[in-house]
C-alpha cells in the first residue's frame, strides 16, 4: 500500500512547550544586545525599537525581526552611500542624518579608511572580533555588519539553550511528557505516512526526538566526518519519498563560509556538528538585487527573507515545501502566525490545486487574534466553495470550508494530549 503524505509546518509557537523563546522573548533579548549609541548607554537596537514605536508602528509590528530589518536596511543604505549616489532607503522616513551619525559608534584602527582597515567598537576601544575589511566595505557598512552578526549570535545562543543535542551534551529532555507525546503522535502517523517536516525555527529539536524512535529524517546535507557538511542539492530536489526535516529560515547549527577554495568571495552555507557563533566568521556579502548588498547569514529574519531564500539551501528547501504542499494529503500547521507571505503563497496555491488537501491549524490564540477573519480573507479566493461555513466540533475545535480546514484553539502540548486520547 502506498503511504500517504503528511506535511508539517512548525512556527515559533511549536517549541514553547520545550522552553523555546517566544517572539516577545527574542525581542527583549535583541533590545538589550549589540552596541551602544555614541556617548550613551542606550543600545542601538533599543533606540531603533523606540523610534519605530514613536513613528506609529503598532506594538505587534515592532519585534526582533523589525529591529533586525532596520539594521539590514542600514547596511544596504551604506553599501552604496557616497557623495554622488545614495541608495533609496526606508530609513529616511524616520531617521535623520544626525541620528544616523550617533549610531556609528566606532573608530578606525590606525585612523585610515583604506583597503584592509580594521574598526574598533566601541569608539576608541579594542574590538576582539575586529578583522581587516578586504571586500570594499565602507566603515559604516562594516560596523553594521558586525552589529548584525552580534544580534544573530545572540539568537543562536538562545536556540542552543533548549535544542543543543550532541553525544557529549544534550539540553533536550527527550523523555518529558511533551516529548513522549510528540514521539508517539508522529510514530503513529509514520506507520501509514511519509513525514515531511518543515520548521521556521532555528533548531533541529523535532528531528532529534524522532531519532529516539529510529525515525530518521534527511535534513538536506551530506553526512560525513569532516568539520562541515555541504548541501545535498540533488537529494532535496528529487527525493520525495524520504522522511525529511528542513529548516526553511536557517539553523543555529549552520555556518557561512565567506570565500571559496580559491579565496574568492563566493559565500556558501554549510552544516556543522555543533553551534557556531557568527561573530567568529568573516563577513560574507553578495548582491541578489543590483545595488543592494545583503549579509549572508546562517539564519534569515527581518524583511529580506524573500531575497535570502534565493540562496542555497533555502531555495531548494522552499521548492520542496511547495511540492509537498501540492501533493500532501494533510498539512498540520503548529504555532505559525501567517505573517510570512512566501509561506502563505504555497498554502494558497495548494488549496487551489490540491483538491483533497486537509489542513489542521494549532494555535492557542486562534480565537483571541481573530484568526478566522484572517483565514477568510487569505484562503477564501483559493477554495472552490469560497464559503467559511464554520462548524463547532467542540469548545476549542472549529472546522471551516466544509471541514477542509480545522482549527484547534490550544497550545501544542494540549493538542498532543488530544491526539493521544483520540487514539
Amino acid at each position: 500500500m502506498d503511504k500517504k503524505r503528511e506535511t508539517f509546518l512548525f512556527g515559533a509557537g511549536a517549541v514553547i512547550d520545550w522552553n523555546g523563546p517566544t517572539t516577545p522573548d527574542l525581542t527583549e533579548l535583541i533590545r538589550k544586545s549589540g552596541f551602544t549609541l555614541k556617548d550613551s548607554d542606550v543600545k542601538i537596537t533599543e533606540f531603533i525599537y523606540q523610534r519605530l514605536r514613536k513613528c506609529g508602528y503598532a506594538d505587534s509590528e515592532v519585534n526582533f525581526e523589525t529591529i533586525i530589518n532596520v539594521v539590514e536596511e542600514l547596511i544596504i543604505y551604506n553599501s552604496e552611500f557616497n557623495k554622488h549616489k545614495r541608495t533609496p532607503s526606508l530609513l529616511k522616513s524616520f531617521l535623520s542624518e544626525n541620528e544616523l551619525c550617533n549610531i556609528y559608534n566606532y573608530s578606525i584602527r590606525g585612523g585610515k579608511r583604506v583597503h584592509g582597515y580594521e574598526i574598533q567598537v566601541l569608539n576608541g576601544l579594542d574590538f576582539d572580533y575586529s578583522r581587516p575589511a578586504y571586500y570594499d566595505e565602507n566603515p559604516n557598512q562594516y560596523f553594521l555588519q558586525f552589529l548584525l552578526a552580534e544580534l544573530l549570535a545572540q539568537i543562536c545562543n538562545k536556540v542552543a539553550q533548549y535544542s543543543w543535542n550532541t553525544t557529549s551534551c544534550c539540553h533536550v529532555d527527550k523523555e518529558c511528557i511533551n516529548s513522549r507525546n510528540f514521539r508517539n503522535w508522529l510514530k503513529k502517523i509514520h506507520q501509514t505516512s511519509i513525514l515531511r517536516l518543515y520548521t521556521l525555527n532555528y533548531d533541529n529539536l523535532f528531528k532529534c526526538l524522532l531519532e529516539e524512535d529510529n525515525i530518521l529524517c534527511f535534513d538536506g546535507f551530506f553526512k560525513n566526518e569532516n568539520r562541515y557538511s555541504r548541501t545535498d542539492v540533488l537529494k532535496i530536489s528529487f527525493d520525495t519519498e524520504s522522511n525529511i526535516h528542513y529548516n526553511l529560515h536557517g539553523s543555529a547549527y549552520w555556518k557561512v563560509l565567506s570565500t571559496d577554495k580559491n579565496q574568492l568571495p563566493n559565500p556558501e552555507i554549510v552544516q556543522l556538528k555543533g553551534i557556531h557563533l557568527s561573530m567568529n566568521d568573516n563577513v560574507a556579502t553578495m548582491q541578489i538585487e543590483k545595488g543592494k548588498s545583503i549579509h549572508v547569514t546562517n539564519i534569515i529574519t527581518g524583511y529580506q527573507k524573500s531575497q535570502k531564500t534565493k540562496l542555497t539551501p533555502f531555495r531548494q528547501f522552499h521548492s520542496a515545501f511547495d511540492k509537498d504542499c501540492y501533493t500532501a494529503d494533510k498539512i498540520t500547521i503548529i504555532g505559525y502566525s501567517f505573517n510570512d507571505e512566501h509561506i502563505n503563497e504555497a498554502l494558497k496555491i495548494a488549496l487551489r490545486y490540491n483538491i483533497d488537501l486537509k489542513i489542521e491549524i494549532v494555535d492557542p490564540k486562534f480565537r483571541e487574534n481573530s484568526m478566522d477573519r484572517i483565514l477568510s480573507s487569505m484562503f477564501s479566493p483559493f477554495i472552490e466553495t469560497g464559503q467559511m461555513n464554520p462548524k463547532t466540533i467542540s469548545e476549542n475545535i472549529v472546522s471551516y470550508f466544509e471541514d477542509k480546514i480545522r482549527a484547534y484553539n490550544m497550545c501544542f502540548s494540549d493538542y498532543l494530549v488530544y491526539q493521544a486520547n483520540k487514539n
